[in-house]
Parts: C-alpha cells; sequence; structure tokens
C-alpha cells in the first residue's frame, strides 16, 4: 500500500513552520514539529512505519497543545489540534488494516488519511496567517 503522499503532508506540517526567525511563537511551533522533521523521506508502507509516524504526530500535537498561541490566533491552533488527533486515528487505522490483511479496510483508512492529512495541512496554513496577522 502507498500512502506518500499523505506522509508528505505531515513531513511539510514540520518543515513549513510558522514564518519568521524573530518570533517566539514560530520558534517553539518549530521546536514543537521536530518529532515530525525527524522523519525524514524514509516513510515506509508497512504496518510499523505508520505506527511510528502514529506515535510522531501524537507527541507533535502534545508539544503544540503546551504552547499559548498569539492574540487571534486561538481557535486557528484548536483547530490544527484536532486535525493532528484526527489524523493521528487515521494512521492507526492504517496500520491496523494492513495487519490484517484487509483490501477493503486499508483503502478506506488510506482514503481517510489522505483526507486528513489534507485538513492538517489546511489547518496549518490558517494558523500561520493567523499569526503572520
Amino acid at each position: 500500500m502507498k500512502l506518500p503522499s499523505a506522509a508528505a503532508a505531515l513531513v511539510l506540517l514540520a518543515v513549513a513552520g510558522c514564518g519568521g526567525d524573530e518570533n517566539t511563537f514560530s520558534q517553539d511551533y518549530n521546536q514543537a514539529v521536530r518529532p515530525l522533521s525527524r522523519l525524514g523521506e524514509h516513510v515506509g508502507t508497512k504496518p510499523r512505519s505508520f505506527d511510528a509516524l502514529a506515535r510522531r504526530t501524537h507527541q507533535t500535537r502534545a508539544n503544540l497543545a503546551k504552547l499559548d498561541a498569539p492574540d487571534g490566533a486561538d481557535d486557528e491552533m484548536k483547530a490544527l489540534l484536532v486535525r493532528l488527533d484526527e489524523v493521528t486515528a487515521d494512521l492507526r487505522r492504517v496500520a491496523t488494516a494492513a495487519r490484517g490483511h484487509d483490501i477493503v479496510h486499508q483503502r478506506k483508512a488510506a482514503r481517510a488519511l489522505v483526507h486528513s492529512s489534507n485538513a492538517v495541512e489546511q489547518a496549518e496554513t490558517k494558523l500561520k496567517r493567523a499569526v503572520e496577522g
């Protein structure tokens, strides 16, 4: 099963950051997403790879939850956290479906993962816009 675009979207979250080296929130944000940035391009397609990505995504979400979003960006931060919860759950579903060798569930899980990954990317973009003003 191939899902490079979904995994790549999560890695893009880690690489994109929220701009502005002088902005404390941006620096803290970039530090918080570090668990995903360590993935690089070596995301596999085996269940354990999706389990590992789910763990790192969950850790990233926990890191971000500790941050205080700048004024005017609270709703966007909350939305991003919700989307990260969704993508973490979808990553786990992909791993479970792959372990069960159930093609139908694998396809459903893969579609859900692509959708939730896109939602993470959109939420991150909205947060970035809110932070930058």
